[in-house]
């Protein structure tokens, strides 16, 4: 397994203070499937105050030691070591009342998730395998660490995360595993909207989207019922994802699309989305279907911002690819035309923005208009620049206001 230096360090820091001590969960997972881990986690069987005394000579931080977690900084790396422990009874169908420490790696794979992520790695000792993950790994398959309804029962979330693993893996979901989802969905409504938040997003950016999205629909309905829509808008809605550049706010309006812009408003906002988020959503619903070729892309950009029209291009070829199948490379060619064009015009400083308009608010107060008036004509003449019905020339502005007047 490839492993930075210092995870070997901290693993060999805790093993010379007597404890054992494993890369754990989605790095052994990653390694397995070929893929460089981006981080390692550590389980041990060093209590906090031990892994503390471990560790007194670097920076840490109490990322949550009161269930045994400790962010310890090696050569400027985080890396989070946790106790080996047992949850408690879960209340909240979220979090256990309490944990447990113990001394004992088998006890703390057997609380995980997934098969795939209850398997941990010793530099030395090798890989510990007590689940079946590694040939879930090769079968391409997720399942459950012992009986999946119970996993479910105590942590709705994984729900969420088993499609989010399916989809960026190109997993399926083992059988029993895919009907305790089923016969567990109701408890989503438990989970918090930023939490599912959260889930969605990493699972729209995840190849495999649009096939989990449609093999448990109903799952997703329960988890957000704003989102619910007949099977032919959700068929055309998963179409439009499959051909999306992997950019939230493209995806969340591929698969938002069917409801219109003020319905797609409505499910970001109860999933309590970023602001940013749901304003450029709204942005490229209302103006979905805004005309584009080259002689509108100035008014385009007008309408939709140097940022949003190149989402908006993106969008319509999506929807076009997902309309159109078998024409994608001339789809491709269209827009590529239409993005060309767009940054033509931004290159050669295009009037498209009341910044870029000769005449200003303080020339039309000079001319005696006064309060909203000003804006309202400043976005007349704008449109008439961009039309292509007027130069964009202080002078000649000034004479089409004089005789607006």
């Amino acid at each position: 397994m490839i492993i930075s230096q210092a995870a070997l360090q901290a693993i060999r820091l805790l093993n010379e203070g007597g404890y054992e001590a494993y890369l754990v969960g989605g790095c052994v997972r990653d390694d397995m499937l070929g893929i460089l881990p981006h981080d390692y986690d550590i389980c041990t069987a060093a209590l906090p105050e031990e892994m503390q005394q471990v560790f007194h000579a670097f920076r840490t931080v109490e990322t949550g030691l009161k269930h045994g977690t400790l962010t310890v900084l090696v050569d400027s790396e985080p890396l989070e070591i946790t106790t080996y422990r047992l949850d408690g009874e879960y209340l909240d169908k979220r979090h256990p009342k309490e944990v447990t420490f113990t001394r004992n790696l088998e006890n703390d794979l057997s609380r995980r998730d997934f098969t795939v992520n209850a398997m941990a790695f010793h530099p030395d000792l090798g890989l510990v395998d007590l689940f079946g993950g590694r040939e879930d790994c090769k079968r391409k398959t997720i399942r459950c660490v012992g009986n999946a309804a119970t996993r479910f029962t105590e942590d709705a979330l994984r729900i969420l995360r088993a499609f989010r693993f399916a989809a960026r893996f190109r997993f399926d979901i083992e059988e029993n595993t895919a009907r305790a989802i089923f016969d567990k969905q109701h408890l989503l409504k438990n989970i918090s909207a930023e939490r599912i938040a959260s889930e969605m997003n990493g699972l729209l950016q995840a190849e495999g989207a649009a096939d989990i999205l449609r093999t448990f629909r109903e799952v997703f309905f329960t988890a957000m019922p704003a989102l619910q829509m007949p099977d032919e808008a959700w068929h055309r809605a998963l179409q439009v994802l499959s051909c999306c550049e992997k950019k939230l706010p493209l995806l969340w309006s591929a698969l938002l699309h069917p409801l219109g812009a003020e319905q797609a408003k409505t499910v970001l906002q109860t999933l309590k989305m970023p602001n940013a988020l749901q304003e450029d959503v709204y942005a490229l619903l209302a103006h979905l279907h805004l005309p584009l070729s080259p002689e509108k892309m100035q008014y385009a950009l007008m309408v939709m911002g140097k940022e949003r029209i190149f989402l908006l291009l993106s969008l319509q070829q999506a929807l076009h690819s997902a309309e159109h199948s078998g024409r994608e490379t001339e789809t491709a060619a269209r827009y590529g035309m239409l993005q060309q064009k767009t940054e033509a015009l931004l290159a050669s400083g295009a009037c498209y923005t009341l910044s870029s308009l000769a005449v200003k608010g303080n020339d039309l107060a000079a001319l005696g208009i006064q309060g909203k008036k000003i804006g309202e004509t400043l976005h007349k003449l704008l449109e008439k620049v961009v039309l292509g019905e007027a130069e964009n020339d202080r002078e000649q502005l000034l004479l089409l206001v004089r005789n607006m007047k």
